[in-house]
C-alpha cells in the first residue's frame, strides 16, 4: 500500500491565502481552491484518518464553508455557491471530478472563453450566493425558467420585501406587474383546487360505482336464497344505484364549488381584461347573473330549512319563475 503523506495546516493557510488574493476574479481558480479546501456539512462526521481510508490515498485537509469564508474575509454562501458551480461543472464533464480535487491530483483548469464561470451560460449562479439551497429559492428558481427570466432577478427581489413595497406604493409600473402577479397566483389556487375537486368527485363516483358492482354480482339471475327473482334483483341494482344521501349532499357540495370558482376565474378575467358590455352581449349576461342568482337562493333556502323539499311541484314552480327572468 503506498505511503500517504498528511498533509499540513502550512498548505492549508497557503490554499486560503490564494483565494483571497483571487477573491475579485478568478472564476475556475476560486471554486477549485473551495472544492479542494471545503467539504459542505464539514466532512459528514468524517475525521480525516476516516477520509484517508474512505479514498485510499492523501487527501486535502478540508474545513466548512463558514470557517473557509471566515479565514478568507467572504460569506459562507458565496463559497457554498462557489463550491456548487465546480460540482455543476464537473457533471458536465468540464472539470475533474471532487474525488481527483481532494485527492491533491493535479487539475487542469477549463478556459472561461470556452467554458464561462460567469454571465448567463455561467457555471456560477450568483443568487446561490444570497440564498442557501431550500424549497424557497427552487421555487424561485423555476419560476424564473417559467417566466424566462435569470434567477439572480427573483432572489434578490424576494430578498428585500420592504424594497418591494416601497417600490409597488411609489411606481405604476411595480404596482401592476405586483397586481398582475397575484391574480396569476390565485388563478393557480383555483386551478389547482379545482381540479382537487374534481379528482374527489371521481373518486367518489367510482368508489359508489364499485360498491354497485359488488351489490350486482351477489345477485345470481336465478334469484337469491331468499328467492328473489330476476325482475326484483334489477330493480334492487337501480336502486342501488341511485346516490344515498351521504353522496347526494357531497356531489351537491362539489356542484356549487364549481359554480363559486367559476365566479372568481371570470372575476380574474375581468380584473386582468377590463370588458365594456354594450348591447345584446350586456343583456344577456345580466340575465343569465339574475337567474344563477335565483337559483343559488332557491338552493340555500333547501338547505337553510330542514322541512323544505324540492318535490315535482316546487321544481316546476321555480322553473316557471326562472322563465320569466330570462
Amino acid at each position: 500500500m503506498p505511503h500517504i503523506a498528511e498533509d499540513t495546516d502550512d498548505g492549508l493557510e497557503a490554499d486560503i491565502a490564494e483565494f483571497a488574493r483571487h477573491n475579485r476574479g478568478g472564476g475556475w481558480a476560486l471554486a477549485l481552491l473551495v472544492a479542494r479546501r471545503v467539504e459542505p456539512g464539514h466532512g459528514h462526521g468524517r475525521s480525516f484518518e476516516q477520509q484517508d481510508k474512505l479514498f485510499d490515498r492523501k487527501v486535502c485537509r478540508q474545513i466548512s464553508a463558514v470557517e473557509f469564508a471566515r479565514r478568507s474575509k467572504t460569506t459562507a454562501k458565496r463559497v457554498l455557491a462557489l463550491h456548487e458551480a465546480w460540482v455543476r461543472g464537473a457533471e458536465a464533464g468540464k472539470v475533474a471530478a471532487l474525488e481527483k480535487v481532494v485527492a491533491g491530483e493535479y487539475v487542469e483548469l477549463p478556459d472561461e472563453a470556452e467554458v464561462p464561470f460567469y454571465g448567463e451560460k455561467g457555471f456560477y449562479k450568483s443568487h446561490e450566493s444570497r440564498m442557501p439551497k431550500g424549497e424557497r429559492r427552487e421555487a424561485l428558481e423555476t419560476e424564473a425558467e417559467r417566466a424566462g427570466v435569470r434567477p439572480s432577478g427573483p432572489v434578490y427581489v424576494a430578498q428585500h420585501p420592504k424594497a418591494v413595497k416601497a417600490a409597488v406604493i411609489a411606481d405604476e409600473v411595480t404596482r401592476t406587474a405586483a397586481l398582475e402577479g397575484i391574480a396569476e397566483l390565485r388563478r393557480r389556487d383555483e386551478e389547482t383546487q379545482d381540479q382537487a375537486d374534481r379528482q374527489a368527485a371521481r373518486d367518489v363516483a367510482e368508489q359508489h360505482a364499485r360498491e354497485l358492482d359488488g351489490r350486482a354480482d351477489s345477485w345470481s339471475p336465478q334469484g337469491d336464497e331468499k328467492g328473489m327473482d330476476p325482475a326484483a334483483a334489477a330493480a334492487a341494482v337501480r336502486a342501488a344505484g341511485e346516490p344515498g344521501e351521504a353522496d347526494a349532499a357531497l356531489q351537491v357540495f362539489n356542484e356549487l364549488a364549481q359554480v363559486r370558482l367559476g365566479t372568481l376565474r371570470v372575476l380574474s378575467l375581468l380584473q386582468r381584461h377590463p370588458v365594456q358590455f354594450t348591447g345584446e352581449r350586456g343583456k344577456t349576461i345580466t340575465e343569465l347573473c339574475e337567474a344563477t342568482k335565483a337559483a343559488v337562493d332557491f338552493i340555500r333556502d333547501l338547505a337553510a330549512s330542514p322541512y323544505q323539499v324540492l318535490d315535482d311541484a316546487a321544481l316546476r314552480a321555480f322553473l316557471e319563475e326562472s322563465e320569466k327572468l330570462g
